[in-house]
């Protein structure tokens, strides 16, 4: 089952005040639809149902970012009658932030552990049962009332050793425009689009296996004194061989 990848947000890639930071993603993402290789409708009452609860640990220094996420989810697809639940696929970062001045520039490298409930048996999973290297750099440039943030994330994805399967490396670019509508409120358009390779079962390539998806949203941003807050929508407006639905979600940050 493929997964449901984070959007960038507002200020994922810019500096910040050196301390410890807790995050939450709170997502759900809806899919009725799924895709053939030539993006036409395979499926109509798919059925999948994702809620996801990711919590974030991460530490800046003024140049250093370490971070840890651990998720916790429940998958449901109506349409085979399979359910998952519980936790997810842990992952570990670390990234420097480049000498420049005129842009924050922060390059992170992330490692996925299979630590998520998986069952060969079943599309439905929490966890994949493979490790995953996912190499990242993100920009954050503010002009005025105007901002950017853009992330470009590559996932080297290993072999399922249960199944035999590699899932095919994926590529993440990503982008999002802000504008403040006050000193604390800012809202904006979000792009994203992913591709990756064909799989390969067995040690042979599954032709036309490839996936895509081209989806399109907004962020809302407010920061109160003590957290902000972000919510993203995002439709998947084009995919291939995947599910083609809505994403939700709800990211807050706090300093300690």
């Amino acid at each position: 089952m493929p997964k449901v990848a984070f959007a960038v947000n507002f200020y994922d890639g810019a500096r910040a005040k050196q301390g410890i930071y807790f995050l939450t993603y709170s997502s759900i993402y809806t899919a009725d639809e799924t895709t053939d290789k030539n993006g036409n409708t395979s499926k109509k009452d798919f059925g999948l149902f994702n809620a996801q609860e990711l919590l974030r640990l991460c530490y800046y220094s003024p140049d250093f970012v370490a971070t840890a996420l651990i998720p916790a989810g429940y998958m449901d697809i109506h349409s085979l009658n399979q359910d998952s639940s519980g936790l997810g696929d842990i992952n570990l970062g670390a990234g420097y932030f480049l000498p420049i001045k005129q842009v924050d520039i922060l390059p992170m490298l992330f490692v996925e552990f299979p630590t998520g409930v998986y069952n060969s048996s079943k599309a439905a999973n929490i966890g994949s049962n493979q490790y995953d290297i996912k190499p990242m750099i993100f920009l954050h440039k503010t002009l005025g009332d105007f901002s950017i943030d853009a992330a470009a994330k590559y996932s080297f994805r290993l072999k399922n050793n249960t199944t035999d399967v590699l899932p095919g490396d994926e590529l993440y670019l990503q982008c999002l425009l802000g504008y403040n509508l006050t000193d604390k409120f800012k809202l904006g358009p979000s792009i994203n689009w992913m591709i990756s390779k064909d799989k390969e079962q067995h040690g042979v390539t599954v032709s036309n296996s490839a996936r895509e998806t081209l989806s399109a949203g907004v962020d809302v941003y407010y920061r109160f004194s003590w957290l902000s807050v972000t919510f993203t929508y995002l439709y998947d407006v084009y995919t291939e061989n995947s599910p083609k639905g809505h994403l939700f979600q709800l990211k807050t940050v706090y300093r300690f």
